[in-house]
């Protein structure tokens, strides 16, 4: 505090030179025509200015202003205090200050409502300004009023500076002084913009209840947004009930995903069941990540029935699932085989009471067999798909192909394959993918570079994770392919791991250094 003391005078003088240098360059002397008038007094030149300054008009009133004193007329408190108050507005904080410094010059004691605009100026300056300000309010031996209070947190919220400002509105509140509702609002929004949302609602409930004033909607609704990003659960179901139900508001689409992501994560599927019903209500067309938030909902709920009808229900509302869909199904059911149980139990009722069960539903319980290793229920699933009118896909196959390679079962995998056939399917990347690895599985792997051709005829690149489980293959088999392999790697770009590649002998390495060493030109083999 002794450091702004000292640096107070030295700054003052320096606004005030470029104040008085800036008033005297617009100043003008009267006209000649004028003079043939009656000066205008006291109260003229006050009307002007506090014209001027209520309409916003800087020059209008600088130039008044200096009128005013070149015609030898003092100008009031009213008039100064109307010249703060335009600089606060504008944050013409340098303009404020040659203001604050010439009524001191000219014996005319600052009020409450002059320190306010003062500080209220500061706004677009560093935290010193204000901290100065309020050394000038110290010694002013002023008591702060609302005003004063009010700008005081419009200035740390400014400088987002929550926790001054904090300190500030509780000393308000000791002190009996109501802040305005505006600054309150903004103190609020920066809580919740901070990622505070416990704190930022905390606010909002304390100040209704305790001022009986309202909110604006928007305080709300940035509040909501703030828990839902912040996974606030008790925010989020707090501030929902309050916008959607009893303010009637809709929150816009990202608001609505953040909720729906936290109803997901929490198990609230009435939370994200309503969630999908405003997104309907604003106009968004639901989409499959909408759908995916909900089906988490329901199985964290332990609703595994709910989540296995959403998956027709999308269909059904024309949005098509997608291969991470049911995740969150698969993870619930490939807990153990209870729980392949239970969702296989779950199927049936639901084709029992004719509400039909798709094959998405279904596709889960062959990926939680495969998952925890029971390929002889998956294929058991496989062959009751007739019993509910359905039609494998292939990705059944593909899945199931998998659970062929887990088992290094190569028999069942032919069979598969020929069902494939029969089925009028097209194999896909992943089907040529899973019959090459089921060959590796075996110790003749001939069929495996007979695939790897079929899949190029059909096409279709293989992937790096092919040619690297072939050449693995081929190394443990000391085959003398690898080569061939790593050839063909290396014209598609792939890069082989180092463990890959053949290791060169010791006289491999010495012929090697010995090329390298010798000269360029004919060599003599002689």
């Amino acid at each position: 505090m002794f450091l702004l003391k000292s640096a107070a005078p030295i700054f003052r003088s320096s606004v005030v030179r470029q104040f008085r240098t800036a008033s005297s360059a617009i100043s003008q002397p009267p006209s000649s025509d004028s003079q043939k008038h009656e000066p205008p007094t006291s109260a003229d030149f006050t009307l002007q200015i506090l014209a001027a300054a209520n309409s916003g008009s800087t020059p209008t009133a600088l130039q008044n202003a200096s009128k005013m004193r070149n015609s030898q007329v003092a100008p009031s408190i009213s008039v100064y205090n109307a010249l703060m108050g335009l600089a606060a507005r504008e944050r013409h904080w340098l303009f404020s200050w040659a203001i604050f410094d010439d009524m001191v010059r000219s014996d005319i004691k600052p009020t409450e409502a002059t320190y306010a605009h003062l500080i209220q100026a500061q706004q677009s300056r560093n935290y010193t300004n204000t901290w100065l300000a309020l050394s000038e309010l110290n010694r002013s031996g002023l008591t702060p009023n609302s005003a004063i209070a009010t700008a005081i947190l419009d200035s740390l919220v400014a400088q987002g500076n929550l926790e001054t400002a904090l300190h500030y509105l509780l000393n308000m509140k000791a002190q009996s002084i109501t802040p305005e509702l505006a600054t309150v609002q903004t103190i609020i929004v920066l809580a919740a913009s901070c990622g505070y949302s416990r704190l930022s609602i905390e606010l909002a409930t304390f100040f209704e209840k305790d001022t009986l004033r309202k909110l604006d909607e928007s305080v709300w609704l940035t509040c909501l947004a703030s828990s839902a990003q912040n996974y606030h659960v008790d925010g989020v179901i707090g501030c929902w009930s309050k916008v959607v139900d009893e303010l009637q508001m809709l929150p816009d689409e990202g608001t609505v995903v953040a909720v729906l992501h936290t109803a997901a994560r929490y198990g609230l599927p009435d939370l994200a069941t309503d969630a999908l019903r405003v997104l309907k209500l604003t106009g968004v067309t639901w989409q499959e990540l909408h759908f995916a938030a909900l089906i988490e909902a329901f199985c964290r709920n332990e609703q595994l029935k709910e989540a296995f009808v959403t998956l027709d229900i999308m269909r059904t509302n024309g949005v098509e699932p997608s291969e991470t869909t049911a995740n969150s199904i698969l993870d619930y059911v490939k807990r153990d085989a209870n729980t392949l149980d239970t969702a296989w139990a779950v199927l049936d009722t639901i084709h029992s009471s004719g509400s039909g069960v798709g094959v998405d539903a279904v596709k889960v319980v062959i990926k939680a067999a495969i998952a925890i290793g029971d390929l002889q229920r998956a294929i058991g699933i496989y062959k009751a798909l007739p019993d509910y009118s359905l039609s494998p896909d292939i990705s059944i196959f593909d899945t199931l192909l998998e659970g062929c390679v887990i088992a290094q079962h190569r028999q069942l995998g032919d069979l598969l394959l020929e069902d494939i056939k029969q089925a009028g399917l097209k194999p896909d990347i992943h089907t040529f993918e899973q019959m090459i690895r089921l060959c590796l599985t075996q110790d003749v792997y001939e069929d495996a570079f007979y695939y790897l051709e079929e899949m190029k005829s059909a096409q279709i690149s293989p992937p790096q994770s092919v040619y690297e489980a072939m050449a693995e293959k081929c190394k443990n088999a000391q085959d003398s392919r690898l080569g061939m392999v790593l050839e063909e790697m290396k014209e598609l770009g792939y890069e082989a791991a180092s463990n890959l590649k053949p290791r060169r002998t010791k006289r491999r390495k010495l012929e090697d250094r010995l090329d390298s060493s010798r000269p360029a030109g004919p060599r003599d083999i002689s």
